[in-house]
């Protein structure tokens, strides 16, 4: 009977693992908003400068997976370390590999260039992503765009859940055997009269 509680307190606290592993792998998605205002100590961002412009770009999270539904481009457009306002921004992003138009912003009034853009990648590869910037003002920008392009590679999405899942059952094994050698003997008793 003891053993059949302690077996059954065990199975609960695995369930309880799974659970917390599962909900902390849910963290990131909890909150998707994410502001493009992008500092310079994030590692993973990408800064340009063209004509007196500096460019940034974030992906989150820092290495997008395909089908990932919470992957968000933010980009910022500064000039003099301020904000550009009053712009026309597009995105187009290109799939290097077939040379294709995989996703399109068309041209859209934002008062603060600080953008980000909701996307998700259906296919493994490299593409390359172009924000087109019409500056209101400038005279080179007002009505040709400011172009500039970035490249981010996708990867295929990984069983990085149940690896950790597995992980930490086996840990809890381990520890329950190492703490509670008769919890060992307990189990696999159990198991041979299952057997």
């Amino acid at each position: 009977m003891i053993a059949l509680i302690q077996f059954n307190t065990l199975i609960c606290l695995i369930l309880i693992v799974w659970v917390l592993v599962f909900l902390v792998s849910l963290i990131p998605t909890w909150n998707n908003k994410v502001y493009a205002h992008i500092p310079s100590t994030i590692p993973n961002a990408i800064f340009k400068e063209k004509d007196g412009y500096n460019i940034a770009f974030l992906p989150y999270p820092a290495q997008p997976k395909v089908n990932d539904n919470s992957t968000l481009l933010n980009f910022n457009v500064q000039k003099d370390g301020n904000d550009v306002t009053n712009t026309f921004i597009s995105l187009i992003i290109t799939d290097k590999t077939s040379k294709k138009i995989v996703y399109q912003v068309p041209d859209k009034f934002y008062e603060f260039s600080d953008i980000t853009y909701p996307c998700t990648f259906k296919n493994q590869s490299t593409y390359s992503l172009s924000l087109l910037t019409k500056v209101a003002g400038d005279p080179k920008y007002e009505n040709n765009p400011l172009i500039e392009s970035f490249e981010i590679e996708i990867s295929s999405g990984s069983n990085q859940l149940l690896v950790t899942i597995i992980f930490f059952v086996i840990f809890f094994f381990i520890m329950m055997f190492i703490i509670f050698p008769k919890f060992g003997k307990q189990v696999v008793a159990f198991l041979k009269r299952r057997c």
